[in-house]
């Protein structure tokens, strides 16, 4: 099972019903990509979700929709960035099968995670300033940039070499 620990504008914006729980049990989170913090980005360019995995900062944005749909958009996200890393398919089928069958959402809590999604929201604005059209393909070579980035206080700085060291087997991220 995944976690995405959410904001409450990003519950209330994506049709999230009641209050968001506290963190789940860690029994309960399955594969290495399984606990994610995300937040709404709200620009004149649109409305976004800007995504971060907890270990290694893995970014993607994809547009802000409505649950269910919300949940097809981020493993859709996921997925091309984990192909665009050249992450092995049978991997990210794993790492699928693993977390993404069944996703909880949970109350963001996680003060230092927060203030890094706030950095990258306003590096998507700042990116998606520049472009002319922003379409699937700007935001998708606007993830990548964001995977590119270096986060201050990181064992491993960069989130594309975080991600591709856990899921090669290497040192935790």
């Amino acid at each position: 099972m995944a976690v995405i620990m959410s904001t409450r504008d990003l519950w209330r914006a994506i049709g999230g019903g009641g209050e968001l729980a506290g963190s789940p049990a860690a029994s309960s989170r399955r594969g290495q990509l399984a606990v994610w913090s995300a937040k709404s980005v709200l620009l004149p360019e649109g409305d976004f979700c800007v995504a971060m995995h907890e270990t290694t900062y893995l970014t993607l944005v994809f547009p802000l929709v409505r649950l269910p749909v919300f949940l097809g958009h981020f493993t859709q996200a996921l997925v091309l960035e984990l192909e665009h890393l050249r992450i092995p398919d049978a991997t990210i089928a794993t790492e699928l099968s693993g977390s993404f069958e069944r996703v909880e959402f949970a109350r963001q809590s996680n003060c230092s995670l927060l203030g890094s999604l706030n950095d990258v929201g306003h590096h998507l604005g700042w990116e998606l300033e520049r472009e002319t059209d922003c379409d699937a393909g700007a935001l998708l070579r606007i993830q990548h940039e964001l995977n590119e980035m270096p986060h201050a206080n990181r064992e491993i700085p960069f989130p594309d070499q975080a991600v591709s060291l856990l899921l090669s087997g290497g040192a935790s991220a």
